[in-house]
């Protein structure tokens, strides 16, 4: 996983702690030209991002196209990767995961890839980022317990090779929730 993401970042300058096996500048680029999306795509996107069980007529009648052509442009748009999965938004608290927190972890360059790899696996890891600044990580968590959490950031954490710092903090309150990246 981590792989291919540095295979896409590219880049070869040198890392102010050494070199490593990155070998990565901070710059993030794209290894293809952007897709076009007119504002009929977008419409559809956010559609989809609101509901992506929407029937390809129901889509089509919100944007003024027939199902069949509603359908092509969905699939055009998976084709070409600006969707990449159709997917359920789960209630955590429903099935009593109710400790949802935010670290955000600074890592020696040198292990940030061990890191990367021991938390992605982690079953209470929902989400894992690595940074611009190539040391940071940005990871949100869902534990059944408070407990559960303090074990979770002291496993991984405390005494720890590699580990500069770590601040840790509980979600109190989702005001917002969007998925689908940028607005659209």
């Amino acid at each position: 996983m981590l792989e291919s993401f540095l295979h896409q970042i590219g880049g070869q300058a040198p890392h102010p702690y050494g070199e490593h096996r990155f070998g990565l500048d901070a710059r993030i680029r794209s290894t293809e030209d952007p897709i076009v999306v007119d504002a009929t795509d977008r419409k559809i996107l956010e559609l989809l991002i609101e509901d992506s069980r929407m029937s390809f007529a129901e889509v089509g009648r919100q944007v003024g196209l027939s199902r069949a052509y509603t359908r092509e442009r969905i699939r055009h748009l998976v084709d070409q990767g600006v969707v990449e999965k159709f997917t359920a938004v789960v209630n955590p608290a429903k099935m009593g995961r109710a400790v949802s927190a935010f670290i955000d972890a600074r890592i020696r360059p040198d292990r940030i890839e061990a890191y990367c790899d021991r938390l992605g696996a982690a079953p209470e890891v929902v989400s894992l980022y690595l940074m611009s600044d190539m040391q940071s990580l940005h990871i949100h968590t869902l534990t059944d317990t408070e407990g559960d959490l303090d074990a979770f950031v002291s496993h991984h954490f405390f005494s720890r090779d590699g580990v500069i710092s770590i601040e840790c903090k509980q979600l109190l309150r989702r005001i917002k929730h969007r998925r689908g990246g940028p607005r659209i």
